[in-house]
């Protein structure tokens, strides 16, 4: 599947929605918050489930809705086509040298930062040298760590990553100890940084650098101008993007919720919303008033992310026990109304390398007991809940609001323990409360339910949901990153996506189909998987 839309001459579709979010600022931001937006301007307003934490920061940003933001307002080497191919954005054109360990981008000529600054070389090298920095404050991406000169520059024993050379103002070059494929697929994922408004600041200080953070200044075809907290980010259109100008003069992203997005829409006060509900009667709701509906297939997942340092998780039967245990196919007809599917490693099905032949954890309670009772959890004074050495085997799960049909999964997954013989508790918070015990690495917890998006082509052994590692996994992710030939590189990635299901260091869902409501008004609407502000350019309103 790729998109399909339906009017409201046409049989109604459900659909539904995804997730990722951290903590804001109180009032409103931007270098150009003073900008009024008005009516008599072409506007779009567009619908987050949960407020950005303003981390509008492409290396640093942890959450889809900062993502959205970001991809707005700044611009990627590449993105990602209808294939999950990549094609050149930023760059000109790129290509490996014969042994696949140096790329080399040419750059659009022309680019300019959104304050008039000029976009060179210079600032690819600064982003992605940033991230190999000592002082990087977050946990280093691998792509860091496969450049030629990474150890010296991190330890400080040199200045500069020798893997990265500045060729001339509009070409540039990494170079890599091993052939690294995946450097493409960060580029689609982490966009380019102006050197001019980050540099004077310490990299160590990036993640506190809240005015930077708040005020970002791209490339993009977008340019920002103000974030409120909990309401909105205000973007308008930039004049001179070099992929064409915006036909909408200004872009809003709205927080609103699931409860009020329908009521919304219809009374114009929305114009594009993920939706919440596969129910037929909410969709005939919006066909019968004229709202399109656009179904396309996911792109991420729903998960019960587990605690693998826990000692009760860190044993492989019980992880797997839960995956048997939970009724994921009943999630999915219950929930989505089959407009969703299963999916059992890291990747999505219709990624290239998914690999056949894996473990289906089918729903099967017996085997789930079978297994924890193999790890030494038996109901052993008939309570009803299984205990171990005197322990009982208790299980928090903590889920964030905001996604509807993932806060009514959590009862289901709860009772569904419930029968294995484990006493669930379920705590909600806030979606950036929520995050935070995955971020915190000193943080406890036994699950958090949680949804990702998935990032084609770049399969790596970053699993700080979980804090997990396992040697054979490095070594599979390192035989992924020894070619460039695409081929060979989806045959290792499903030697390493067919270990992680047998692991099973998460409990994988659902991937729910996406569905968006858009205000009939709106012409040229035309999103794919993994991009869905691909053509903003021809987004445009008839009527507001």
């Amino acid at each position: 599947m790729k998109n399909r839309i339906l009017t409201a001459t046409l049989a109604a579709v459900a659909v539904t929605t995804l997730v990722a979010g951290c903590s804001a600022p109180t009032g409103p931001t931007g270098a150009n918050a003073d900008t009024v937006v008005t009516g008599e301007a072409s506007t779009i307003r567009y619908a987050l489930w949960s407020s950005p934490n303003g981390t509008f920061h492409p290396e640093l940003y942890f959450t889809d809705y900062d993502r959205a933001i970001i991809f707005n307002v700044y611009s990627r080497l590449v993105t990602l086509d209808e294939q999950q191919g990549f094609k050149p954005s930023l760059a000109e054109s790129y290509d490996f040298s014969e042994d696949g360990k140096t790329l080399t981008l040419k750059l659009k000529e022309g680019v300019k930062w959104h304050d008039g600054k000029d976009f060179t070389a210079e600032d690819v090298a600064f982003t992605y040298s940033a991230i190999a920095d000592a002082g990087w404050p977050t946990d280093t991406p691998e792509f860091a760590t496969y450049l030629e000169g990474f150890e010296a520059y991190n330890s400080g024993a040199a200045d500069s990553v020798s893997g990265i050379k500045v060729v001339d103002p509009t070409t540039v070059s990494f170079s890599f100890t091993t052939p690294y494929l995946a450097a493409l697929a960060y580029f689609a994922d982490r966009p380019v940084l102006a050197k001019h408004v980050w540099e004077s600041t310490p990299v160590a200080q990036w993640n506190d650098a809240t005015e930077l953070l708040n005020n970002p200044v791209g490339t993009g075809p977008y340019k920002f101008v103000e974030f409120v907290p909990d309401q909105h980010v205000t973007l308008v259109r930039n004049e001179d993007y070099f992929g064409g100008t915006p036909q909408t003069e200004n872009l809003i992203f709205k927080v609103s919720n699931q409860e009020t997005a329908q009521t919304e829409i219809l009374n114009g006060d929305l114009d594009i919303a993920e939706l919440s509900s596969f129910n037929e009667d909410d969709l005939s709701t919006y066909t019968d008033a004229g709202v399109n509906i656009v179904e396309q297939t996911g792109v991420g997942g729903q998960y019960l992310t587990l605690d693998t340092t826990d000692s009760r998780l860190s044993d492989e039967r019980v992880r797997q026990a839960l995956v048997y245990g939970i009724n994921r196919q009943g999630l999915v007809d219950s929930l989505l109304y089959g407009h969703g599917e299963l999916f059992n490693t890291n990747a999505h099905p219709d990624d290239p390398a998914y690999p056949t032949g894996l473990n289906e954890y089918a729903y099967d309670p017996k085997k789930a007991k079978k297994l924890l009772s193999d790890a030494g959890w038996t109901d052993s004074d008939g309570d009803g809940i299984l205990d171990k050495n005197g322990e009982k085997f208790t299980f928090t799960i903590n889920f964030p609001t905001g996604n509807k049909t993932r806060e009514r999964s959590a009862p289901i997954i709860q009772q569904n323990l419930k029968d294995l013989g484990i006493e669930a508790e379920l705590v909600s918070a806030d979606f950036n409360s929520t995050l935070s015990i995955l971020q915190n690495p000193e943080t406890e917890f036994d699950g958090v339910l949680m949804g990702g998006t998935f990032r084609p082509g770049k399969y790596d052994n970053d699993f700080w949901w979980e804090r997990y590692q396992d040697a054979e996994l490095d070594s599979l992710s390192e035989q992924i990153n020894s070619t460039v030939d695409p081929k060979e590189q989806q045959g290792f990635a499903g030697e390493w996506l067919t270990s992680l299901n047998e692991k099973a260091i998460r409990v994988w869902l659902y991937s729910p189909n996406i569905g968006y409501a858009v205000n009939p008004a709106v012409t040229g609407y035309s999103p794919y998987p993994y991009e869905p502000f691909a053509n903003i350019v021809d987004w445009a309103v008839t009527a507001n």
